[in-house]
């Protein structure tokens, strides 16, 4: 049994964390492409924090300069912690002078059922965090005359470079999408106001489907894809069979040169000067085609096992017909049969400038919408599946 990897996928028309440097103003990420709609976009910095649109704020975090152990002495052993949520006084109630640890100390805050503000231990430092509020709005202070022996500044204690109390404040700030006339790509992400950091932003988002660089815009795209257990998404079968013929369709005979006899002469024949009949000439440039290939998979079965299912057996029928509207678009519609009788449906478009496939019988295709074909001439793409199974 042979497998392939599977190609035609439906494009998302979505860019994936793209690279965007801040531009001289500090506000604006110019992107690539312009932006489909502002519901999908994405705005991260340094890889690891994203950027709501109404801005990034942080709550207000008091970091003690000391690491315990602390020594607290009795009658000087209380603090005293205000934070919007309210104000505690917190007595650590020793005798003589005792020398905590900082899980001691927690501990203490914690039987004192301190709820005012979060209290945690970081690398041996106390650390006091604001839970209430968030941004400019939100601060932490710690008073009382044990605050200097914890690592904290204190009045009371007297002055000294120690902090006694802190801000929240705003790390990134908002941003929305700005439309700018002179430049093709009009809609890209801009802050409200300049950033104050260096960061480098990746942006996410999604694009129009006409200017979309991962299918060029034809609505699918050929690439390789990999499954949730990291491993390439293969096809087999019917589906590979399908997929081998319509790339042996879509390539023009020659462009490989290491197999000058895989492809057709179809582009070729379209704008060129009629001698007989167009129709009768691409039906002949299909079979003899499809009959090669035909002749390969004979001789790949005396070195590979090629299952009844993926092997070409006959060519049903094939017909051409011009597009109604536009004489340089050809309509191919192709049948052929597996070696185990079942048939398989490919509908090709040719056009003067390349050539597309229609959705077939299983399901795959290679794109559709950028021949401008009209509602009667084309089946609208359903479901991807591949052996009856949805592809997402």
């Amino acid at each position: 049994m042979s497998k392939d990897v599977q190609l035609a996928w439906p494009c998302p028309h979505r860019t994936l964390e793209e690279v965007v440097p801040l531009a001289s103003d500090r506000r604006s990420l110019p992107t690539r492409q312009p932006i489909a709609g502002a519901g999908s976009v994405r705005v991260t910095a340094n890889d690891d924090v994203l950027i709501p649109q109404g801005g990034l704020f942080v709550s207000a975090q008091l970091f003690g300069t000391v690491s315990g152990p602390f020594d607290l002495v009795a009658g000087d052993d209380s603090v005293t912690v205000t934070t919007p949520a309210g104000s505690e006084t917190v007595s650590f109630k020793v005798s003589g002078t005792s020398r905590l640890t900082t899980d001691q100390a927690i501990k203490k805050f914690q039987q004192a059922n301190f709820q005012v503000a979060v209290v945690e231990n970081v690398n041996g430092h106390l650390v006091f965090s604001d839970w209430s509020k968030i941004g400019p709005d939100s601060f932490v202070r710690i008073d009382g005359p044990a605050a200097w022996a914890l690592g904290f500044g204190s009045v009371t204690c007297g002055p000294g470079t120690r902090q006694r109390a802190a801000r929240g404040r705003q790390l990134y700030p908002g941003w929305g999408l700005q439309v700018r006339q002179d430049t093709i790509v009009n809609r890209y992400p801009v802050f409200d106001s300049p950033v104050a950091s260096n960061p480098f932003f990746k942006v996410s988002y999604t694009v129009p489907r006409e200017r979309c660089l991962r299918c060029g815009a034809v609505t699918v795209e050929n690439d390789w894809r990999f499954g949730e257990d990291g491993q390439l998404v293969r096809i087999e079968n019917e589906n590979l069979l399908y997929q081998a013929c319509l790339k042996l369709l879509l390539t023009d005979r020659g462009s490989n040169p290491y197999h000058v006899w895989y492809g057709t002469t179809l582009r070729s024949r379209i704008g060129a000067k009629a001698i007989g009949s167009l129709s009768a000439i691409i039906a002949e440039d299909v079979r003899t085609a499809l009959s090669k290939f035909q002749s390969v998979q004979e001789q790949q079965g005396k070195y590979q096992a090629v299952t009844f299912k993926e092997r070409l057996y006959a060519v049903k029928s094939v017909t051409a017909s011009p597009h109604k509207q536009d004489p340089t678009t050809w309509l191919v519609d192709v049948t052929v049969q597996n070696a185990s009788g079942d048939p398989i449906s490919l509908s090709i478009v040719y056009t003067a400038p390349g050539v597309v496939a229609l959705m077939g019988s299983n399901g795959l295709m290679l794109g559709t919408e950028a021949v401008g074909l009209g509602g009667d001439q084309i089946s609208k793409p359903g479901v991807l599946k591949i052996d009856n199974v949805p592809v997402r």
